[in-house]
């Protein structure tokens, strides 16, 4: 006889992620819908599964390869702050459906403007982009301010509606110094409004060259101002393009990383230096990152960071173009030996290190540990008294139930 049962209407908000794409983790039904309305041509026959097919990236090749979606579909949502509303709040439905407690998502407003031309995020090339302009919804143009109010506008809905916190990381993109000054000052602006930190994304395979003395000034800059930094190094690039990032860039955080174990010592400095690195399991196989590793064994670097102790969050980058989320993260770790007390410790070092103010971080960590049923020091000491109390006399055993202490990660030095 079987017995059906219903499934969980309410589940714990346990998940910390660090590392996902705005503009890389629209649902392919709102780009099908967006696309449709304008007339823009679609792939294949111009069915939803067609549509799907052609976004994601199925073979393993390079990040040039790995971003070459992007150009079928970011054209149409340029200068259309009515759609850029729409899939920032969908981007908190879907994460608070991933069970995530606090998000940093990041994307580049400047992406986004109705310009005539498209943006290769690796060669920084511009080719002509065939929307024109039929991308903005009052046909006008539209500013970077106004690109990030409509994110923050539907990332607040979203709040509202599913108790999932988002905030923002502003990416600039290598050899576009141009817009790198205007993305700073936004990062100040908007920095209790929703944003919390500045990135650097594209290819850092040629970090060095690729990046320009107004982007060194700029992190500079950004760390006088107390705005948090993360980098996207040790993807493309070598473990040189991590160290770069944390001694030019003055990056808190490492954006991927993975190529940081070709280096011994330098990798052993980053452990005891407790550097953070956003790990996107899916993503690094896709962009050709564990392919390019210059080291004998192909094993993720995850699981030697994870054995080694070392400091690193689970992500999903860019869920259109993988079309995994946070559970096939979670689901691929699990086959590699992953446990729950790895995804624990992954998921509170994500929190210790997320770009929120001192105040919501702590409140952060005190969801985490309601959600993970940690025991405080107050509770075990009440259990206590309250057991000591009604045991009866001259009983054989405490009535106290069994009690896991766990250590306060506020107490933690790194």
């Amino acid at each position: 006889m079987y017995v059906l049962h219903e499934p969980l209407r309410v589940q714990p908000k346990c998940r910390v992620e660090l590392h996902v794409h705005l503009d890389g983790a629209i649902r392919p039904e709102t780009i099908w819908e967006v696309m449709r309305k304008k007339q823009l041509n679609l792939p294949g026959d111009g069915s939803l599964d067609d549509l799907k097919r052609s976004l994601r990236v199925n073979e393993p090749r390079d990040l040039l390869h790995f971003l070459q979606p992007f150009s079928l579909f970011l054209p149409a949502f340029r200068g259309d702050l009515e759609a850029i509303e729409r899939f920032s709040f969908e981007f908190v439905e879907d994460q608070s459906k991933e069970s995530v407690a606090y998000c940093e998502a990041r994307f580049c407003p400047h992406l986004l403007l109705d310009s005539q031309s498209t943006i290769d995020l690796v060669n920084n090339d511009e080719t002509e982009n065939t929307v024109g302009d039929q991308i903005t919804t009052d046909g006008s143009n539209v500013a970077a301010k106004q690109i990030l109010e409509a994110a923050l506008r539907g990332i607040q809905k979203g709040e509202e509606k599913y108790n999932t916190k988002v905030r923002l990381i502003l990416c600039c993109i290598r050899g576009k110094s141009e817009w790198s000054w205007d993305i700073l000052n936004l990062c100040e602006e908007y920095r209790s409004r929703g944003v919390v930190g500045i990135d650097i994304a594209g290819n850092d395979e040629v970090a060095g060259e690729g990046l320009q003395i107004e982007e060194f000034s700029i992190f500079e800059k950004a760390k006088e101002k107390g705005i948090h930094r993360t980098i996207h190094a040790g993807e493309e690039g070598g473990w040189e393009s991590v160290k770069q990032a944390l001694t030019s860039l003055n990056a808190e955080r490492i954006g991927h990383g993975y190529r940081v174990i070709e280096n011994e010592d330098f990798y052993k400095e980053c452990i005891e230096k407790r550097v953070h690195f956003e790990m996107c399991p899916h993503s690094s196989y896709m962009t050709g990152a564990i392919k390019g590793l210059n080291i004998p064994s192909k094993r993720h670097p995850i699981l030697r960071l994870a054995e080694d102790g070392a400091s690193f969050s689970i992500n999903s980058d860019d869920p259109t173009i993988t079309g995994t989320h946070l559970s096939e993260e979670y689901e691929l770790l699990r086959k590699w030996g992953f446990n729950e007390a790895l995804f624990t410790k992954a998921n509170f070092e994500a929190a210790y290190k997320c770009f929120l103010p001192p105040e919501e971080k702590q409140e952060l960590l005190a969801e985490l540990r309601k959600a993970y049923g940690i025991i405080s020091d107050n509770e075990i000491s009440t259990n206590d008294k309250t057991d000591n109390s009604s045991r009866t006399k001259g009983s054989g055993s405490p009535s106290l139930k069994p009690a896991v202490k766990i250590a306060s990660w506020e107490d933690r030095t790194f």
